[in-house]
């Protein structure tokens, strides 16, 4: 003989049914229900998954993730829905809260990055005017130096025409003794203009 079932009858049938497996009396304890709810609503308020409250719950409890979900499911959640809906609101403020921290971050990450690139602009600034200042000096070093260039050239090309053109009316010859030293001071001379002529050369492709 088939038994008919009302839909009303039949929809209750599978929750009867697993609250009676759900409770009895060698399965759950008041404090084996107690901590499922506890794990189940920590895990509601940190935004993770039921799943993973059923695994913690099994390693905790000494079951099965299945057996805590069908005694959540069954019996456990019924009787916290305050609870739950508690937690649900304190996972949304908390996520707010985060957010708003985040946020407060990412401003107070601002103002180093531009204070940083002003101070470095200042740097930058300073540095272009030390140059400037070096740059005048050895300007000026080099005017100087040319100046000396020129004189030692006019001076090499004085003592050049005495040497090879003597005065005609001098009336004293120039003797051997006066020439060799006329001569050394000429090379003397020629060298200080060469070595000027290098070091002004030197500078001022550096100044380039």
């Amino acid at each position: 003989m088939e038994i008919k079932y009302s839909t009303t009858e039949r929809e209750e049938l599978p929750v009867q049914a697993t609250e009676k497996w759900a409770t009895r009396s060698d399965a759950w304890t008041p404090e084996d229900d107690t901590r499922l709810a506890e794990i189940v609503l920590h895990h509601i308020r940190i935004g993770s998954t039921q799943l993973r409250a059923f695994e913690e719950s099994a390693n905790e409890l000494g079951r099965t993730s299945a057996a805590c979900g069908y005694r959540w499911n069954g019996v456990v959640r019924k009787n916290h829905r305050d609870d739950i809906e508690q937690a649900k609101q304190e996972r949304k403020n908390a996520q707010r809260s985060q957010h708003a921290v985040i946020s407060t971050s990412n401003s107070a990450d601002t103002l180093p990055t531009t204070m940083t690139s002003s101070d470095s602009m200042k740097e930058v600034i300073k540095f272009l005017e030390t140059y400037d200042e070096q740059y005048q000096k050895l300007r000026k070093q080099v005017e100087t130096l040319d100046a000396e260039r020129r004189a030692l050239v006019d001076k090499v090309r004085e003592l050049e025409s005495k040497v090879t053109l003597p005065s005609p009316v001098s009336s004293d010859p120039v003797t051997p003794q006066q020439l060799e030293e006329d001569s050394k001071a000429l090379f003397a001379i020629m060298e200080r203009a060469r070595k000027l002529l290098e070091s002004d050369a030197t500078r001022a492709r550096a100044v380039e």
